[in-house]
């Protein structure tokens, strides 16, 4: 059970400022109280970074550096995907980088549906996951797997089935609460998933109206809520989580996509202490199976 949180805790997601260098969001994030950032290292679409890292020492150091001087360390990085197109050269810089900046993490996910896209199997994608685990591992980095409906591991089953069949102890499922709730799944359901096989959990909130599926993706990623302000039962999903695991806060919200880097961590921020504020006061609600 969570029933509150330290913002020094917590992580902000780096899709929660926008695209803005690592070493920008490294500074909001200290600025609004985060102490823990989520890095953009790999592409997660069809579009390059805008911030590229890799490769780039003089970026490298100045991520350090701004690190140590603000005490914000690195929890994960992303993203990497799982498609035909893998290649596990280019994906071992990235564990590299990311085990030297301090992450624990990492993010993994499917292919997205799109036109002309190709598809592992699930026999295909297992295998190559497995891979994956095997190379984090080199670098003590524990392998999360976000699904979302808009991908080819679309729930938190789909998530959990490949986790278990490659059979990594350095593997768990990213619940992202966005996508849980997209997906029609419940509180209650998280009795069905081992806590060992939980990495950590990403917080926001949306409206109760669903989605097409071509719009889900848009939504993800620039019209969230902040917390406590959607549909999204966060308490009941928070009491059910296990004590101490790691939170972070994702909550790209497109009426702030007009704000700094720095008052969009703040907003985040407030708006976060918030609702765990309220949360921590509020009458617990059981979670209730589905009928």
């Amino acid at each position: 059970m969570i029933t509150e949180a330290q913002l020094s805790d917590i992580s902000l997601a780096n899709l929660t400022v926008g695209r803005t260098t690592q070493v920008e969001l490294i500074r909001a994030a200290a600025g609004a109280g985060f102490g823990k950032v989520g890095l953009l290292l790999m592409t997660a679409t069809a579009q390059p970074l805008q911030h590229e890292v890799i490769g780039r020492p003089d970026v490298i150091r100045e991520i350090k550096a701004a690190s140590k001087d603000t005490g914000v360390g690195v929890f994960d990085v992303e993203a990497f995907v799982l498609s035909p197109q893998t290649d596990m050269e280019r994906f071992r810089p990235a564990l590299e980088l990311g085990a030297e900046l301090g992450a624990t993490h990492i993010s993994s996910i499917g292919t997205e549906f799109a036109d002309n896209a190709t598809f592992l199997s699930r026999e295909q994608r297992t295998e190559l996951f497995g891979r994956l685990c095997d190379e984090a591992a080199q670098f003590g980095l524990t392998v999360g797997v976000e699904f979302m409906m808009y991908r080819d591991i679309q729930t938190w089953r789909d998530a959990l089935e490949m986790i278990e069949a490659a059979g990594r102890a350095n593997a768990g499922l990213i619940l992202d609460v966005l996508h849980f709730f997209r997906a029609g799944a419940a509180p209650f359901d998280l009795l069905q998933i081992p806590a060992e096989r939980i990495a950590y959990a990403q917080l926001s909130d949306c409206l109760a109206a669903p989605l097409p599926p071509e719009k889900l993706a848009a939504e993800a990623r620039g019209s969230r809520l902040h917390l406590g302000e959607g549909a999204i039962p966060l308490q009941q999903i928070l009491d059910l989580l296990p004590a101490g695991l790691q939170l972070v806060i994702e909550t790209p919200v497109a009426t702030e996509a007009g704000f700094s880097t720095l008052e969009r961590a703040k907003s985040a921020a407030k708006h976060t202490t918030g609702f765990f504020q309220a949360h921590a006061c509020a009458p617990r609600v059981p979670a209730a199976p589905h009928p």
